[in-house]
């Protein structure tokens, strides 16, 4: 039997929210300014035009859609402030494993993003 699921959809938060949310952990103490600062290079590029993101706790998921269908072509953004890691996990559909995930050191978070927005054609 096939599996059909109504697809659950969320609607982005403009960049500059999603930037004060941000900063608004850092001022009270989460230890996340390489999250801000990989924000402040999608809004100073012209990547804010074509992806839509919303947070979930400390993390980013960025999606090419509006309004945003969870799971579908999302990748989500975690930066752990304990490790001083990222962590990128991109899933294609909804109800499926992440097709991509990976664990970058804390100075790797733009690079690696961008070349995952060049590797998926974004």
């Amino acid at each position: 039997m096939h599996r059909i699921d109504k697809p659950q959809l969320t609607l982005p938060t403009p960049w500059e929210g999603i930037e004060a949310f941000f900063r608004d952990l850092l001022a009270n103490g989460w230890a996340l300014m390489p999250m801000v600062d990989l924000i402040m290079h999608i809004t100073g590029t012209k990547l804010h035009e074509r992806l839509f993101a919303y947070t979930s706790l400390d993390t980013l998921a960025t999606s090419i859609y509006n309004p945003i269908e969870f799971g579908r072509e999302t990748l989500r953004i975690k930066f752990n402030r304990h490790l001083q890691q990222w962590h990128f996990s991109y899933s294609p559909k909804q109800f499926e494993p992440a097709e991509f995930d990976r664990t970058y050191a804390a100075d790797k978070g733009i690079e690696k993003f961008d070349n995952f927005i060049r590797m998926m054609k974004w």
